[in-house]
C-alpha cells in the first residue's frame, strides 16, 4: 500500500497493474497482508484513500486481502473508526520508532506501550481488529500481551537463537506467542536469517521453520515473506526468492525436509485464513 502511495503522489499511475499484478499472476500467491508503511509523517487517511485508489483485485481473481497498517505514528486515536470504515482490519502499533501509543525496537528499551497505547488496544478489541507485535520492543511486546490477547499475530520475523537480530524473537516471547495463541509469520529477509552473509539463503530459513514449528507448533506458524524488491535498488530479500514469483522454490525446499502437504497447506495459508477470514476482502469488496 505504501508503494502504491509513493507513486501515486509522484505522478506514476497503474503501478499495481504495471508492476504488482504480473508477479501475482506468476507466483503462488493467493492471498496477503496489505499494509501501509510510515516511515515518516504523512495525512494517514488522504494516504490509505491515493493507495486504495490504485488496487484493482478483478485483475487478480480469486486473491484475498487484509488491510493493514504498519506503525501509528500518523494516526490519531479519534479517528481510528474513520480508518476502519476505510476498510482496515491490522495494525502494528509502531514502525521501530517511539509513538504515543508503544515503543518499537529504536526507542528507550524501558518504554513500553503508553496508556493511550492501552486505549487504543482495547478499540481494536472492540472493533476486532488483528494486533500485530511485530516491531515493538520486548517490553511492549510483553505490556501488550499482559493486556489482551486477542486477534495477536507477529506478522514478520524470525527467531533470535538463530540470528541475533534485534527485530527476532527470543524463546520467552516466542512461548508467550504460542500462549497467546498468535500466529508467527516468517520472513525471508535476509538479515533476519543470518548475520553470516553466506549463511542468508533458503536453507537457513529453513531452519528457522522447522525450529518455530518444534517450539509454536504447527497451528502457530505462517509465512510473513516482508518482500522489498519494490522498495529499493538494494533488495533485501535472500537471492533465491528475490520476489514472490519464485517462491515455489520454498515449497521444495519444505517437502526435502520432510514437511506433510498438509503441514505446507496449514503454514502457507490455513493457519491465516482460518483465523482471520472474516476480516479479508475480494474483489467484490473493494
Amino acid at each position: 500500500m505504501y508503494d502504491l502511495y509513493r507513486f501515486k503522489i509522484q505522478g506514476v499511475n497503474r503501478r499495481f497493474e504495471n508492476y504488482h499484478v504480473p508477479q501475482f499472476l506468476n507466483s503462488p500467491v493467493r492471498g496477503g497482508l496489505w499494509t501501509l508503511f510510515s516511515p515518516a509523517e504523512f495525512n494517514l487517511k488522504k494516504a490509505l484513500k491515493i493507495a486504495l485508489s490504485e488496487v484493482k483485485l478483478d485483475l487478480i481473481p480469486g486473491f484475498k486481502i487484509i488491510l493493514g497498517l504498519e506503525g501509528l505514528r500518523n494516526l490519531q486515536f479519534e479517528y481510528l473508526d474513520a480508518i476502519y470504515e476505510l476498510g482496515i482490519r491490522h495494525a502494528m502499533l509502531t514502525w521501530n520508532e517511539e509513538n504515543i501509543y508503544a515503543t518499537g525496537i529504536k526507542g528507550d528499551p524501558k518504554r513500553g506501550i503508553t496508556p493511550l497505547g492501552k486505549k487504543l488496544l482495547s478499540k481494536m478489541e472492540e472493533l476486532d481488529m488483528i494486533i500485530d507485535l511485530a516491531h515493538l520492543n520486548e517490553k511492549s511486546f510483553f505490556e501488550v500481551l499482559e493486556y489482551t490477547n486477542k486477534n495477536i499475530i507477529f506478522s514478520h520475523g524470525n527467531l533470535k537463537e538463530l540470528c541475533l537480530h534485534p527485530r527476532n524473537l527470543s524463546l520467552e516471547q516466542l512461548k508467550r506467542l504460542k500462549e497467546a495463541d498468535g500466529l508467527l509469520g516468517l520472513t525471508l529477509v535476509r538479515y533476519f536469517i543470518s548475520i553470516n552473509p553466506k549463511e542468508q539463503n533458503l536453507d537457513f530459513f529453513l531452519n528457522h521453520l522447522e525450529r518455530s514449528v518444534e517450539i509454536m507448533g504447527v497451528d502457530n506458524v505462517a509465512f510473513g515473506f516482508d518482500f522489498m524488491d519494490y522498495l529499493s535498488d538494494e533488495n533485501e530479500n535472500i537471492d533465491e526468492i528475490s520476489d514472490q514469483t519464485h517462491l515455489r522454490l520454498l515449497f521444495e525446499g519444505m517437502k526435502k525436509r520432510g514437511f506433510t502437504e498438509f503441514e505446507i497447506q496449514k503454514i502457507s495459508y490455513d493457519n491465516v485464513y482460518q483465523k482471520f477470514k472474516n476480516k479479508m476482502i475480494c474483489q467484490e469488496e473493494v
